[in-house]
């Protein structure tokens, strides 16, 4: 651009003013006359509020408002609310306006602190009334997905709902074992799905003739059985290999490798999962996977008798690469419950022994003549059970021990002290009587020597021969 004395100038663009003005706020003067009890407090400050103008009917119109009842007491002397720092600046505004207004008509500012917006009250909890507003299924999803593993499958066999949420959501038992658990528990294997895995892990009771104690998994088989179920269905490594001939009814004893195995002792008890290392254990197949296997390579042999050979082979490959993946699995599940195991047996000593230093320390503050010393307290039954629970000690276990321990104690106390040990008697060495030096003893004290015609008790009587001239 180029003013008028043709000297050349830029005019930067101005940023526009963004968002709507503000919104105009009114104060409402309470005028109305008190009436009632409230007429008797006297003067009271009148009050007032701040509302938007629009919620506020003005009439732009001049001259005095007409009102039914004209009484000089129902016309109050009205307040002019400004700003000081808008006084000044707005004076003559604000005086015009006042001339143009009627007497009762206030002047409303130019800005007013914004209102704070009207939150919604929290849900009242009533014992025997349902909630009229639903909780809706993303908020269950997010509230279930923080939840235990071992709670969400408690909830899906008891509450019906909770059964069709978790059945139509299986992605939520991923997200609560990964905030549950994290890296610690390894991924399941392809074959399993998550509610299984959940099952498998948390679950108890046996899965073939449902015995409720059984909590035995079997990762091995990727089952929870009882001990009888367990040698129920399974198969030592001989009676497996005698299911599997080959094409001239040869024993073809590699196949074995394409099944899932487990080690037991020889008390069949159950060690881990296969295959063995050592002569003292032996591996035990699953009877199913068995029987499946012989089932498949018989059809497979029917149908492609003349290939077969070399399908065989390809059709092993694919099982032992599935074994594998459920061996790894296995193991490494086998190393989380030991580990898992150890660390809460750690956690159940440590626990033990806080619950032993605070109950003998809440014991020597009582007001006892003696005080009730280690020695007393455990020697209390009460006492020894208490201690033996693994869980931490609080005021509320405490409470439920004193009145026992009280009385036992006062029991022990009153019975009669033991007696004390008898001394330890010093052992006297035994010497043969050889040894003995012979002392001079008096004849009175020693026993006559019998004679040699009068036969002693202790000897038999001799005859002797007589001799015949």
């Amino acid at each position: 651009m180029v003013n008028s004395k043709n000297v050349s100038f830029k005019v930067d663009k101005q940023a526009p003013i963004q968002g709507p003005p503000p919104l105009p706020y009114a104060t409402v003067i309470n005028c109305r006359k008190p009436r009632g009890k409230r007429s008797l407090k006297g003067g009271e400050e009148v009050r007032s509020q701040q509302v938007p103008v629009p919620a506020v009917l003005l009439k732009v119109s001049g001259g005095e408002r007409e009102r039914k009842r004209k009484r000089v007491a129902d016309v109050q002397a009205v307040e002019v609310v400004r700003r000081p720092d808008q006084e000044s600046s707005h004076g003559q505004s604000s005086h015009g306006s006042r001339d143009q207004s009627s007497p009762s008509r206030s002047v409303f500012p130019w800005s007013f602190p914004t209102q704070r917006p009207q939150l919604s009250k929290p849900t009242k909890f009533r014992r025997g009334r349902t909630l009229s507003k639903r909780i809706d299924l993303d908020s269950w999803f997010t509230i279930l997905s923080f939840s235990d593993p071992a709670q969400l499958l408690e909830m899906r066999t008891k509450i019906a709902s909770c059964y069709r949420f978790l059945r139509d959501n299986p992605t939520l038992w991923k997200h609560s074992r990964s905030y549950y658990y994290g890296d610690s528990l390894p991924n399941p294997p392809a074959e399993l799905t998550e509610f299984q895995y959940a099952h498998l892990r948390h679950g108890h009771g046996c899965m073939s003739c449902g015995t409720p104690s059984t909590r035995k998994t079997y990762w091995a088989f990727l089952r929870r059985w009882c001990k009888p179920c367990l040698q129920k269905k399974t198969l030592r490594e001989h009676e497996a290999v005698a299911l599997f001939k080959g094409m001239h009814n040869e024993e073809i004893p590699h196949v074995l490798r394409a099944l899932g195995s487990g080690v037991i002792d020889s008390w069949c008890n159950f060690v881990g999962v296969g295959p063995a290392q050592t002569h003292s254990l032996k591996n035990i197949y699953l009877a199913a996977d068995v029987h499946k296997l012989v089932a498949d390579m018989a059809q497979g042999a029917r149908e492609n008798r003349a290939t077969w050979h070399a399908e065989l082979r390809t059709f092993l490959m694919q099982k032992q690469r599935v074994i594998e993946a459920r061996r790894e699995f296995a193991k490494k599940m086998e190393t989380w419950e030991d580990n898992t195991r150890a660390s809460k047996a750690f956690n159940y000593q440590g626990k033990k022994e806080a619950r032993k230093t605070y109950f003998v320390d809440k014991a020597s503050r009582l007001d006892l003549d003696p005080p009730t010393t280690l020695r007393e307290m455990e020697q209390c039954p009460a006492f020894r059970r208490s201690i033996a629970i693994p869980k931490e000690p609080n005021m509320t276990s405490w409470l439920a021990l004193l009145p026992k321990l009280e009385k036992e104690v006062a029991e022990l106390r009153s019975r009669p002290p033991p007696p004390p040990p008898a001394p330890a008697s010093t052992p006297v060495p035994s010497t043969p009587v050889s040894s003995i030096p012979h002392r001079g003893v008096s004849t009175s004290l020693s026993t006559p020597e019998p004679t040699s015609h009068e036969p002693t008790s202790h000897e038999p009587t001799r005859h002797e021969p007589t001799s015949h001239p």
